[in-house]
């Protein structure tokens, strides 16, 4: 186990997996695995004598996971959960399964086949001694999408509801309902928290500011996706036209990923124009 100050963000790389680890206060950890340019978060949560981990990952790097987490705690992992069906949130849950863990998650999960140990249906909280746990389900995303709420340490785990870096998808129950659920989950905290999103840039987390301008993106592109659809745009047309542009040009990897914005053109179009 390391010693270390309440806070810091050092690199760690085991078995050849790059993670960056970010110590908010004694006992959360906001940890990020490498996939070229992109990080991916998830969480660790010291117990009085376990930890949470929030968002498996893959079963490939389960072991090397594991083993961070030893590194920084010295505590089993007792409690796995799964903010939504997106394999990097639960694709490890059986190897830590195996190893005695409870696996914890929204209760539509089991109809994306994801197997899990405690299923709830609006809210959960959950006592680790040190922090107190809250996951609450939402229509951000997925059917089966959960915020999970470090209420001591004022963190929400947002999962795929939310990019700092890039446009989201917004799933199933449509843009409407996605950016109402940040809107509401955004309403309900504290200024001083941040909120951790699951695929990043160079930032690991978000600031209550900076999430209501990120709202504020995400709903201009939908606003601005229908209205030029029934102008008679194409998709092809609406990705390209100078408003979608500049209004995507404040995003950090929009040079990255500007190719790929009709693909979310055409995700507004599912949720109804």
């Amino acid at each position: 186990m390391i010693t270390c100050p309440s806070s810091w963000a050092i690199e760690i790389e085991i078995d050849g997996e790059l993670f960056e680890v970010n110590r908010i206060n004694q006992h959360v950890v906001i940890a990020s695995q490498a996939f070229g340019t992109t990080r991916i978060n998830f969480g660790i949560v010291v117990g009085s004598d376990e930890v949470v981990l929030i968002s498996s990952m893959m079963r490939r790097n389960a072991q090397s996971v594991e083993e961070l987490v030893r590194h920084v705690s010295g505590k089993p992992i007792t409690k796995v959960l799964v903010i939504d069906s997106d394999p990097f949130h639960h694709h490890g849950s059986s190897y830590f399964r195996d190893r005695g863990a409870t696996i914890i998650g929204h209760e539509n999960l089991t109809t994306q086949g994801v197997t899990i140990d405690i299923s709830f249906s609006e809210e959960l909280l959950i006592d680790a001694g040190t922090e107190t746990i809250r996951m609450t389900h939402s229509a951000a995303h997925t059917l089966d999408h959960a915020f999970i709420t470090l209420e001591k340490s004022n963190v929400v785990f947002a999962g795929d509801a939310l990019r700092n870096d890039w446009l989201i998808y917004a799933g199933p129950n449509g843009w409407p309902a996605h950016i109402s659920a940040l809107r509401e989950i955004a309403f309900e905290q504290a200024d001083s928290t941040i909120f951790v999103p699951s695929n990043r840039g160079q930032k690991v987390s978000t600031s209550a500011a900076e999430l209501n301008k990120i709202i504020g993106i995400y709903e201009g592109f939908s606003e601005l996706s229908q209205k030029l659809a029934h102008e008679g745009l194409s998709a092809n047309a609406i990705a390209d036209h100078q408003d979608i542009k500049s209004l995507l040009q404040g995003l950090e990897r929009y040079d990255e990923f500007v190719t790929y914005t009709i693909h979310h053109v055409e995700d507004v179009f599912r949720s109804g124009l």
